[in-house]
């Protein structure tokens, strides 16, 4: 079991948050791999699924098919400064929660609603909710993964 949990890669919530973006960043600017596959990869960072992955692609306006070694290390960070962050919303809500700066109103629906809570995920063929570009599904290593083309150049 130690040596399965030695492969994982870092998690916000048992981790020092400085030394888990260190360890993030620089194994996802190393690497080929899309960005995409590299958030749901358990050994580059733990416990992102396929909510947070789409959403958090999203929120720094990634395309999913960049490759780790291409995105700006700046990006990196922010991507697990926003993981940190939306984990810990999650934690407190009990809800996947990805959207920002809701009114009062708007915060209480989405608490009621899922469809209310996020940006893309669930959102395939709808209207992007910054540009109204119409959100693509696609499957990416076996899951399925929205996004917005016109946002996430």
């Amino acid at each position: 079991m130690q040596a399965t949990i030695a492969k994982l890669g870092p998690d916000p919530l048992v981790d020092d948050l400085a030394e888990g973006e260190e360890r993030f960043t620089a194994t996802v600017r190393r690497k080929p791999t899309p960005i995409g596959l590299l958030l749901m990869d358990q050994s580059v960072v733990s416990g992102i699924g396929n909510v947070y992955r789409a959403e958090m692609l999203f929120r720094a306006r990634v395309n999913p098919h960049t490759p780790g070694r291409d995105v700006p290390e700046e990006t990196v960070r922010q991507l697990w400064r926003d993981w940190v962050r939306l984990l810990a919303i999650g934690v407190e809500t009990g809800q996947m929660m990805t959207m920002d700066d809701l009114d009062p109103e708007a915060w209480r629906r989405a608490m009621a609603h899922r469809d209310d809570r996020h940006w893309v995920y669930h959102r395939a063929g709808l209207p992007c909710r910054i540009c109204g570009t119409a959100i693509v599904l696609e499957e990416m290593a076996s899951r399925k993964l929205y996004w917005c083309p016109n946002c996430q150049r």
